[in-house]
């Protein structure tokens, strides 16, 4: 084997991946990551395409890199965080270009929201941050933020340029330093549904602190929520109990709200449930639908439009599954996929994925594998969802136990030609 990659770390690195988070997006201990890094190794075939994938390279370009001596030069620090470049990567597929740009985000993240120079900023720059937050929340729903996650984060980018350098009243900048904050939010949910755990991260952690600039218990509350969503993501469920204590504490401080109440407490079920206290999950889930039954109908904003009783159910199936009870979560999970509208699709397919899995838990096999199907319909219909990838992954992981059940290798060979290959 060669020396060192160097070039291949620096693909990582402008990916926005560690060692650790590149490891389990591709369901490999992170020891091999580093292997391939120092060329000790080599991914193995059936990797790669994933590799690529995650690198935003081509599978060409990722033999390049993994050649000793003929890696082409990744992105340098200086323009790994520029605006146009990160829009191009989003843009690079040219279905996902027609869908961002039908939404306005593409455009959006490349033109500068209509700000010249940084000059004089009003209320209508705040509206069209806003609206993009808005766009980039409702294609989330629907397709997935595998690739959604570089507009967002173009986006923030700008919008912290036009807060320092832009000319504004008191009433614009607080205006607009909220527009921010909640952009840095929506930049972290994307983030967290493409495997992006350095700027998950760091897009809730930069909300967290806009929300004590600007006195935003709202913001406060859900930047905190985001952070202990991601700390149950990334497996450190004690953390994810902080944080979503630390977000039910300043839920407190904005008086009645049953959505915004519900959402740290769904989080907090998790991270409970994970941290094997069955009982305080379902307390946590039950004080969550007790919140919800109080709305009083509202129309919901798009960022909260999710949090309804078919997502409770799904949680709560969530933690089902977590101790082993197949049954109760394969009954709550089939509630909540019937629920919900189409402009769910990437929810509906991640609990499909786990219904999936309680299936095979149940020992129903056939179940399983006809829920797996319905989720590579919805990815062959353009959904891009690192999360649901990677439990479908698991999933087929599990069905390698069962290779003469009925629809196993029917399913195994259309994955193999969808995703693994």
């Amino acid at each position: 084997m060669g020396g060192r990659r160097t070039r291949l770390i620096r693909a990582r690195k402008a990916a926005y991946y560690t060692q650790e988070s590149l490891a389990y997006a591709l369901n490999v201990d992170p020891a091999t990551v580093g292997h391939w890094e120092r060329g000790r190794s080599e991914p193995l075939p059936f990797k790669r395409p994933k590799l690529a994938k995650l690198l935003g390279v081509s599978r060409e370009q990722l033999e390049v890199l993994l050649a000793e001596g003929q890696t082409p030069p990744a992105p340098s620090a200086d323009t790994e965080q520029d605006g146009e470049l990160m829009e191009a990567e989003v843009a690079s597929d040219p279905m996902k270009r027609r869908t961002l740009m039908k939404w306005g985000v593409a455009t959006t993240a490349a033109s500068g929201l209509g700000v010249e120079a940084f000059g004089q900023i009003g209320m209508a720059d705040v509206r069209r941050l806003e609206r993009t937050t808005d766009r980039l929340c409702n294609l989330d729903h629907r397709h997935g933020g595998e690739t959604l996650w570089r507009a967002g984060a173009a986006t923030a980018q700008e919008a912290a340029v036009m807060l320092e350098q832009g000319r504004y009243t008191t009433g614009v900048g607080h205006a607009l330093l909220a527009a921010t904050g909640n952009l840095h939010i929506r930049t972290g949910w994307l983030a967290c549904d493409a495997g992006r755990h350095d700027v998950a991260r760091t897009s809730f952690t930069e909300a967290l602190t806009i929300s004590r600039q600007a006195g935003d218990p709202e913001i406060e509350t859900r930047a905190l929520a985001g952070l202990g969503f991601h700390s149950n993501l990334v497996g450190r469920p004690r953390e994810g109990l902080r944080f979503s204590g630390a977000a039910e504490d300043a839920v407190r401080r904005l008086g009645p709200s049953s959505r915004m109440t519900a959402v740290p407490l769904l989080h907090l079920a998790v991270a409970n449930a994970r941290s094997d206290d069955y009982s305080d999950a379902q307390a946590a889930i039950s004080r969550a639908r007790k919140a919800l039954d109080a709305d009083r109908g509202e129309e919901a904003a798009p960022w909260a439009a999710f949090m309804s009783p078919m997502e409770i159910d799904a949680v709560e199936a969530t933690c089902a599954v977590e101790v082993g009870k197949s049954a109760r979560a394969e009954q709550l999970l089939e509630q909540a996929i019937a629920g919900y509208g189409d402009g769910f699709a990437r929810n509906i397919a991640l609990y499909r994925v786990r219904l999936a899995a309680a299936r095979v838990l149940a020992g129903a096999i056939d179940g399983a594998t006809e829920a797996a199907e319905d989720v590579l319909d919805t990815i062959a219909d353009g959904l891009d969802s690192w999360r649901v990838s990677l439990e479908l992954g698991r999933v087929m992981d599990s069905l390698e136990a069962y290779p003469g059940a009925p629809g196993v290798q029917a399913l195994q060979e259309r994955y193999a030609t969808m995703i693994a290959v």
